[in-house]
């Protein structure tokens, strides 16, 4: 009876500890696989160009999983009490349900002027100056930056 009730404990235990937040060098991120074939992240502009097919695609995803800083991205399931799906549905709506976001990623792919550091990378449009998209480079890999402020106006 007692060895009964310990391994119900345990078993309980067990199913209310929360599974760690993957690692962005993980190969398997919210059960997406990385697929740097596919995506390749070798560069800033690379993964601008990786980005704009995973859109295309209408993988967001694998945005989110492999493409997006993963701190932000992490950090935005945290926010929705740990549901990735929350975060994905949002993201579709923004990335994918409105084409104005590809035309202006695909403009910045064609048209943008680059400033690239070591770690770190920004692409402007001259028109646009009110945007710009950021990129940081963890190990090998680059990722685009959020760096949007919910309830910041310009």
């Amino acid at each position: 009876m007692r060895s009964g009730f310990a391994s119900l404990l345990i078993v309980a235990c067990i199913v209310g500890i929360p599974f760690p937040i993957p690692a962005a060098d993980a190969d398997m991120r919210y059960r997406i696989q990385r697929d740097l074939k596919a995506y390749p992240q070798s560069s800033a502009k690379e993964t601008l160009s990786s980005l704009i097919k995973a859109v295309e695609a209408k993988n967001v995803s694998y945005v989110l999983a492999h493409l997006a800083d993963p701190d932000w991205v992490d950090a935005r399931v945290k926010d929705y009490g740990d549901k990735f799906d929350v975060l994905l549905k949002e993201s579709t709506g923004k990335l994918v349900d409105d084409p104005g976001t590809l035309k202006l990623l695909q403009r910045f792919d064609k048209e943008g002027e680059w400033e690239t550091e070591e770690s770190r990378a920004q692409v402007k449009l001259k028109e646009v100056t009110e945007r710009s998209i950021y990129f940081r480079k963890i190990g090998d890999r680059w990722f685009m930056e959020n760096h949007y402020k919910p309830g910041k106006n310009k």
